[in-house]
């Protein structure tokens, strides 16, 4: 079940939401499409479980895909998200290959329409190689602390 956006009126006011519906008109032409590696579980599922419907609300055309991957490519993501806090562990050229093979099967499998695309993370990063069309732009929203990464996984 979906919350309507007037639902959150008492809790950011009316100017707030006076302010999302001003600026939504400037992306009613666009579609945007989000892209993570979970549908449920963590932070990024959570907020687009509510982001998404809200900007569809407001009249911004707005679609959520969900990269695909094994157990290895996900223990290798996890290693990636750790390092690029910061902490010491062996990276190997096995862990580059998993990552990228699974991501150019994401690529090939995953249809990118938005015209702004929303990278969340870096489990699904490489797909911003699939840069095609010049109009397409891309964002990639980065939910963990990367002030101290590991330089080889951040390259």
């Amino acid at each position: 079940m979906a919350i309507e956006l007037e639902a959150y009126g008492p809790t950011v006011g009316e100017q707030t939401l006076s302010e999302l519906r001003f600026l939504a008109k400037r992306l009613r032409r666009r579609r945007v499409q989000h892209i993570n590696s979970t549908a449920v579980g963590g932070g990024v599922a959570e907020i687009l479980h509510r982001m998404v419907p809200l900007l569809n609300q407001l009249g911004v055309e707005t679609r959520w895909d969900v990269i695909k991957g094994g157990q290895r490519f996900f223990e290798v993501t996890k290693k990636f998200h750790n390092v690029l806090h910061g902490q010491a562990a062996p990276v190997t050229l096995d862990d580059f290959e998993e990552f990228l093979e699974t991501s150019r099967a994401n690529a090939a499998e995953l249809a990118l329409t938005g015209d702004i695309l929303v990278v969340h993370d870096p489990q699904p990063i490489a797909l911003v190689t699939r840069k095609r069309r010049q109009d397409r732009r891309w964002i990639w929203r980065c939910h963990i602390d990367v002030s101290n990464p590991n330089e080889r996984v951040w390259r």
